[in-house]
């Protein structure tokens, strides 16, 4: 249920404008007011002077999407990579129906046509005159998320498609302001805390009488696109025919009006004319849903348009131990972890008790404390009790007790303590009824105890799909399960000569570490290391972005770490080619480099990804299987000395992804199979069992 909301809300997130764009573009081109062409994936907007650059939507593979509606598979590229050599007479982009490929273009065209941003492939005949064509439209989106590519209902004739790219390359530049702001605020009593970040996921107009009308959005800049070409930076945007108007400049964060206790964003134009400022007010509204509009409510005072939002994000809702996620929409309640003491031990042998958003009686903590380390003799508290879990734009939800006893006497520092929740992707039986991998001491140093908890309960209904279609070997599925590991983490080669070390997991979150403390929630990770610890620990992503696969290579990208030292209006992110290797067993990623240090790329041979060998040549002389792929011998008879296969003459086929040898070979049995023709089957599994989990050789 609330992965069909999710659905819903994202198709809602484009809402009136995917219909728009879809009347548009049946349009005549002669209705068009602003058509500039892009050249060598570049377009200039003549408004404002911005330009967009899309060649980073270039990718080492094609860019694959499936059509909910069909079934049906789309790649595509776009732009040309320099590191990769162009085939002009191989498609750029084409369609698999029924096992059958059919060319949708060679060449893309970049057209800027009223504020969408389009590339247009024109393929092979359709019939009736016409031809196959693909139109990808790129929206602005100012946060990446895993459905950033979309096909939308075809036209009845089955010949033009169309797919939306939410990126954030179609929006214009980003103030540094409102690069990684949260939106939230406190109210006056520091108990409840507004978030109004998930009204941030999309534009939001209100038509006038005059045929003009307002769009405004809220936290982020309106977003540039068709026939919403607003001023850069524009909260609220009056749009009337081909004019754009700045009725206030965005802002970062809402704010309480401490004389009317009214939840407010006021933004201020830069428009030398006119008093065209802007004024939202939020109000409490239990509707159900976030999807709600607001309301134009007129000029207010001299200078000043009032608008009037009703929404649940504007209540004061302080039930404990829960919180919305701001992305998504789902609520997480962690009150089934609460009533009860947990008692910890960190690696280096100090003891810890804590409880979430309550203390039982049971606990040996000082009145009050949420979290204390306790020997024979005493306890000392890390931090006052809190009931109110917190989430911010990334990461993972948390809960934060501060004010502990006095840590540092020279500084009056005080201990606090952070308990970060992750969701376990590997859950213990009785999950969903409290049930919680113990948790892990991540850092208990610099006055700070970070704690990790693994819980179903603060998981999405849909996770990562950590597989997907072969699109050189269109049925082949690739699967990369196998690595993904929830007992410990990877560590890459690579980073040894700089003093850095970097962490990562397929497809999950990395397993909670002691000493290495990124966000809850990481799925990779860099820290320095000093020879004895781990410090200074950097997110390189999360893990939220499906698959890419072509050929004996797959590609995994995660998104939104930490800002970028050298563009803070970037966040860090990772790539991870896997390369079928069939020697090298689960194999270890190995730090590539680091483009505009801002983007880190990893490679890692493995032989789960490697297609099976069909057929492995058995020696019948020494009773043995010669893989040649992996140059390995398996004798047989000392293995499978109990079913003596030696004289069977088996047939033998490896499978990578497995780890294992798989045979098959007959003998006749007339009395016990006379309804098989007399003939008894074995089929035959071997699985490696190597002494480390992390080092399986095929």
């Amino acid at each position: 249920m609330a992965s069909s909301r999710r659905r819903t809300a994202a198709m809602q997130s484009i809402g009136s404008t995917a219909v728009l764009l879809l009347q548009l573009l049946m349009a005549t081109a002669a209705q068009s007011k602003l058509l500039v062409n892009g050249t060598d994936c570049i377009v200039r907007d003549p408004l404002y002077n911005v330009t967009f650059d899309f060649n980073a939507l270039s990718s080492d593979l094609n860019h694959h999407v499936t059509s909910e509606e069909s079934g049906e598979r789309f790649f595509f590229n776009v732009c040309d990579d320099e590191r990769q050599p162009v085939n002009r007479t191989e498609p750029r982009a084409y369609l698999m129906r029924a096992g059958r490929k059919i060319t949708l273009g060679y060449e893309p065209h970049l057209q800027l046509n009223d504020g969408r941003f389009q590339f247009s492939f024109t393929g092979e005949p359709c019939g009736n005159g016409s031809h196959y064509t693909l139109d990808i439209i790129l929206l602005c989106s100012y946060e990446h998320t895993p459905e950033d590519l979309r096909v939308i209902p075809h036209t009845p004739d089955q010949c033009r498609y169309f797919i939306f790219w939410d990126t954030p390359l179609a929006c214009q530049p980003l103030p540094t302001g409102l690069a990684n702001n949260r939106c939230t605020v406190r109210d006056g009593t520091d108990r409840h805390a507004f978030n109004l970040l998930p009204l941030a996921g999309a534009n939001h107009e209100i038509p006038l009488p005059d045929g003009s009308r307002f769009v405004l959005s809220v936290c982020k800049p309106v977003r540039y696109g068709h026939l919403t070409m607003c001023p850069p930076g524009t909260g609220v945007c009056r749009v009337n025919g081909t004019e754009y108007q700045d009725y206030g400049q965005a802002v970062a964060d809402p704010k309480v009006d401490t004389s009317t206790g009214r939840l407010v964003m006021e933004m201020r134009s830069k428009s030398a004319t006119g008093c065209p400022n802007s004024l939202i007010v939020f109000e409490c509204g239990r509707e159900d849903g976030l999807e709600t509009v607001p309301v134009y409510r007129g000029l207010k005072g001299n200078c000043t348009h009032e608008f009037l939002w009703r929404t649940p994000l504007a209540c004061r809702d302080t039930r404990p131990c829960s919180v919305t996620n701001p992305i998504t929409g789902t609520r997480y309640d962690l009150g089934l972890l609460a009533n009860r003491t947990y008692t910890l031990t960190s690696r280096d042998n100090r003891t810890y008790e804590l409880g979430v958003c309550h203390i039982p009686a049971s606990s040996r903590c000082p009145l009050d404390a949420g979290a204390c380390e306790v020997s024979a003799k005493q306890s000392v508290g890390l931090g006052a009790i809190a009931s109110e879990l917190q989430y911010e734009t990334t990461g993972a939800p948390y809960l934060l007790y501060r004010s502990g006893a006095v840590c540092d006497a020279t500084s009056g520092r005080r201990w606090e303590t952070r308990l970060e929740f992750i969701c376990e992707t590997d859950p213990v039986e009785g999950g969903r009824t409290g049930v919680v991998v113990p948790p892990t001491v991540v850092e208990n140093g610099d006055c700070q105890l970070v704690v990790h908890f693994e819980t179903v309960l603060v998981c999405e209904p849909a996770l990562m799909a950590c597989g997907a279609y072969n699109e050189s070997t269109i049925d082949q599925y690739v699967d990369l399960t196998p690595l993904v590991d929830s007992t410990r983490n990877y560590e890459a080669r690579g980073g040894e000569a700089h003093g850095r070390r970097y962490f990562l997991n397929v497809c999950r979150p990395l397993v909670p570490q002691y000493g290495l403390s990124c966000r809850g929630g990481a799925a990779a990770c860099e820290a320095t290391f000093d020879g004895v610890t781990a410090r200074n620990e950097t997110t390189l992503g999360f893990p939220d972005v499906s698959l890419v696969v072509a050929g004996d290579t797959v590609l995994m990208k995660y998104l939104r770490g930490d800002p970028c030292p050298q563009d803070p209006v970037t966040n860090l992110s990772t790539t991870v080619e896997f390369r079928c290797q069939p020697r090298a067993g689960r194999g270890t990623p190995v730090l590539l480099e680091i483009e505009h240090g801002c983007h880190y790329r990893f490679d890692w041979a493995t032989a789960v990804i490697c297609p099976p060998e069909r057929a492995v040549p058995f020696e019948q002389g020494n009773c043995s299987v010669h893989n040649a792929a992996t140059g390995s011998w398996i004798r047989l008879d000392g293995v499978l000395e109990d079913l003596s296969p030696c004289d069977k003459r088996p047939t033998a086929s490896v499978d990578y992804r497995a780890g294992a040898l798989n045979l098959h070979y007959t003998v006749p049995d007339a009395v016990n199979c006379s309804h098989t023709n007399g003939v008894k089957t074995f089929n035959v599994t071997v699985v490696c069992a190597p002494d480390s989990p992390l080092d399986r050789a095929a």
